[in-house]
């Protein structure tokens, strides 16, 4: 079976374990319902004049915000979905058995994964029609090209981190404290709901070492401004940087949970 095959099996069972509870896919689709004309409203309080730190981003704050969660929404599952789905293939006792068939580590990484990524995929969609369709954000700008490359940076980046916190799973047989904390100090610091400029001194310096500050200035000036790699090489570079130390250790660190939990007895343990 090639991985092809393998992945599109994972989706079929992920699907199917979903279809039992299609009230939290309803649920999901609420959320983004509900928190959409939350920040329009809250977006009509802020004007340009009285916020110059939204300049560079075209002073429009719902744009600025409405980016912000969507794709904060999106890396904060694909950091968080295969920790999870390593835990929840231990609690139900198929984990040791997926460990042992013939499939690749990376794609097991991928398969655990791939279902909880899609559904974030579309709620960050949902979000973006929303503002368009709804309340009108002007997209005329985007530089696709740039949001392409910055996405899949950026998506390398948190995945990374939650292959560490899925090889903490394996080997302490404990939900992670990786995701959450990383998610928290990535939305306090990386500029979600306001830009990093807004921070006091020693905090604006501890966001540059946050990836998340760097995905999303590039993704609102490459989506709001037009901006292309060329203007973008910055944080085009700092995510490389980060994807490339980051990925290598993930995957190193995971290997070598698998092949201890194998030899000490202990990866079917839960």
């Amino acid at each position: 079976m090639t991985a092809i095959n393998q992945l599109r099996a994972f989706l079929k069972r992920d699907y199917l374990l979903a279809s039992y509870s299609r009230l939290a896919f309803a649920w999901q689709v609420f959320t983004v319902v509900l928190v959409a004309p939350t920040l329009y409203y809250l977006g009509r309080l802020i004007r340009p004049a009285a916020s110059p730190h939204l300049a560079p981003y075209g002073g429009d704050y719902f744009a600025f915000v409405i980016l912000g969660v969507a794709l904060f929404g999106l890396l904060a599952a694909v950091m968080g979905a295969a920790a999870a789905a390593v835990r929840q293939e231990q609690m139900i006792g198929t984990l040791e058995v997926l460990m042992s068939s013939p499939v690749s580590l990376p794609t097991l990484a991928v398969g655990f994964s791939l279902w909880n990524i899609l559904l974030a995929a579309g709620q960050t969609v949902l979000y973006l029609l929303l503002g368009v369709v709804v309340f009108g954000i002007d997209l005329a700008r985007v530089n696709v090209v740039s949001v392409a490359v910055v996405l899949v940076l950026g998506m390398a980046t948190f995945a990374a981190m939650g292959i560490f916190a899925a090889a903490f799973v394996l080997l302490y047989k404990h939900p992670d404290p990786i995701t959450s904390m990383f998610a928290g100090l990535s939305a306090l610091l990386g500029g979600v709901f306001y830009p990093p400029s807004v921070l006091p001194p020693v905090l604006r310096t501890l966001a540059e070492f946050i990836p998340l500050t760097h995905a999303l200035r590039a993704i609102r000036l490459a989506v709001l401004e037009g901006y292309g790699l060329g203007a973008l090489r910055r944080e085009v570079l700092i995510l490389l940087l980060f994807s490339a130390v980051l990925l290598p250790l993930a995957a190193y660190l995971f290997r070598w949970a698998v092949q201890y939990t194998k030899q000490s007895g202990t990866l079917g343990a839960y």
